[in-house]
Formats: structure tokens, sequence, C-alpha cells
């Protein structure tokens, strides 16, 4: 978990892991030779994700170093499932 000291970097960053998860963390019974099969949807990328919550309202140099952070986490990801 990242841990930023810009709150509008962690704010982004909350939010995207309160939504999305890392893919195998979704599956039901793995990801077999035929890769992610996305049970709880996807596979969605941060770099489409991100921007387009924030980019009205956060400047891009902060997106993109957030993106660049998540991304390095994994470049696909799923939906959370609802609790």
């Amino acid at each position: 978990m990242m841990v930023y000291e810009d709150s509008r970097k962690q704010e982004m960053y909350d939010w995207f892991h309160e939504r999305f998860t890392e893919p195998e963390l979704c599956e039901m019974g793995g990801s077999g030779a035929s890769g992610y099969q996305y049970a709880c949807g996807g596979p969605y990328f941060v770099r489409d994700i991100i921007p387009a919550e924030f980019g009205g309202t956060h400047p891009e140099d902060i997106i993109l170093e957030v993106v660049g952070d998540i991304e390095f986490e994994s470049h696909e990801w799923a939906l959370r499932k609802a609790a």
C-alpha cells in the first residue's frame, strides 16, 4: 500500500483501490492456461480510469505519478466484489 504526503495523490490511490483489485484476488479458480476470466469484470486499466475520474480536478503530472505507481502493482485490474 502506497502512502503519499500529497493528499491529492492519496485520494486517487485510495479511491482506485476501494473499487478495483488485482485479478487473481477476484478469480474463481485462478488464471488457468487461457488467462484470467475476470469474473468480477475487467480487465480495467488504471491509465484509463484515474484520468477519467480526476482529470478535471487534479493536475496531469500528479495523475500520471499515481497512475505509474498503481501500474507498478499491476497493469490489469478487476472490479472489487461488493461487500
